[in-house]
């Protein structure tokens, strides 16, 4: 059988999120992963099948795409193999989404640009909410200015039982918690010392909340498509509710996030892949529910006079996606943008953020769809 799409990291929540979401579309969906026992009701749908896969084999990943038929490919995968599964899309020439890869790696992404292009196929990375919606929404904003002086992007969230329950990728949220802060000045990218407190801020839906600056690809990207705004500053913050940061901050102090082995009654232990583990085994709270504010604010001039832009985008518990929480944003919309692609929507060839390549309209349209609303200056535009 030929799918329309594969979705490598499928057995994961992302993965299970966009797969529903294509499902309930009427695509059909190639889940790629290492166990199937989460997906059992996915399955259910004769448009779904699951293949075991390693992905640490890039053979394997070409193999797959090759064998599956798809006409795009979705990562839904730990950033760590964003590089390889792009090598496979170039080998076997297929189209790509996926939910990006912090600074760093989202400038290899991108030096692959010419490969893409070369190869007549596109890569959209970070198409997620955070990058994603949030790249959308600065798109719609940066058009209505001349000059932009700042970029101010992040989010932030809360839940109305506070214990704690993994926000997204624990391996995201190690990353960005311990790597650099890279941010943008006059033309140039700053590497921050270290994750730093950026004060509390007042959230639409959220209410007064810490932030942090933190390392993320929208700083990279932004400075990228706004350049002809002659963009000044740009900075990433995100929002963490008191009770999810301090357990975050207690797994980090104590070690929890390693990444080198230690020895275990003789046996090599990775901290992090055992904690990966335990974590995953923790159950949601009866009646747990999360709301989340995706959230851009723009700043500069037009026809020489000053002015302010700021774009929210609120996501509240959706009936039927409890289980989900505020992931919901981000397995639904990589989605949304992938459907767009597979319908002819988005036509350029090469490695593009979302706020280079996807039709604004359309795109805000089918988040409100999915009860996903965008407000402008407090108004709703969706």
């Amino acid at each position: 059988m030929k799918y329309d799409f594969i979705i490598f990291g499928g057995t994961g929540q992302q993965g299970r999120i966009s797969a529903r979401d294509l499902l309930a579309s009427g695509y059909s969906v190639l889940l790629c992963g290492r166990d199937s026992s989460g997906i059992t009701g996915l399955l259910k749908n004769k448009k779904a099948a699951f293949l075991p896969l390693d992905l640490r084999n890039e053979d394997t990943i070409t193999a797959a795409i090759a064998s599956s038929g798809a006409r795009v490919v979705i990562n839904c995968a730990e950033l760590a193999f964003n590089i390889p599964i792009m090598r496979a899309c170039i080998k076997t020439r297929k189209s790509l989404t996926d939910l990006g890869g912090l600074q760093a790696i989202t400038q290899e992404q991108f030096a692959l640009d010419t490969a893409f292009k070369r190869a007549k196929i596109l890569a959209i990375t970070g198409c997620g909410s955070t990058p994603g919606i949030s790249n959308v929404m600065a798109a719609h904003a940066a058009a209505q200015f001349d000059h932009i002086n700042t970029i101010e992007v992040g989010f932030a969230w809360d839940s109305n039982i506070k214990k704690f329950v993994i926000p997204y990728s624990m391996q995201s949220i190690f990353d960005e918690f311990t790597q650099a802060p890279v941010t943008f000045h006059y033309g140039r990218f700053i590497q921050e010392k270290n994750m730093r407190f950026e004060g509390e801020r007042n959230f639409e839906k959220i209410g007064k909340q810490k932030t942090y600056l933190i390392v993320h690809s929208e700083v990279y990207s932004f400075a990228r498509y706004f350049k002809s705004k002659k963009i000044k500053n740009i900075h990433y913050l995100a929002g963490f509710p008191e009770h999810s940061f301090k357990v975050i901050q207690m797994l980090m102090d104590t070690g929890f996030n390693t990444k080198e082995p230690i020895m275990v009654n003789k046996a090599q232990v990775v901290p992090l892949d055992f904690t990966l583990r335990v974590l995953r085994r923790l159950p949601i709270p009866a009646g747990y529910k999360e709301i989340e504010n995706i959230w851009v604010n723009v700043s500069g001039k037009k026809d020489g006079k000053n002015k302010k832009i700021e774009m929210n985008c609120i996501i509240l518990p959706i009936k039927g996606w409890e289980s989900a929480g505020s992931n919901v944003d981000t397995g639904r919309t990589i989605s949304v943008i992938s459907q767009m692609l597979i319908k002819g929507m988005i036509k350029e060839k090469g490695v593009y953020a979302p706020e280079g390549c996807v039709p604004v309209k359309e795109f805000f349209k089918e988040l409100a769809k999915r009860k996903m609303i965008v407000y402008e200056n407090g108004r709703k535009i969706n």
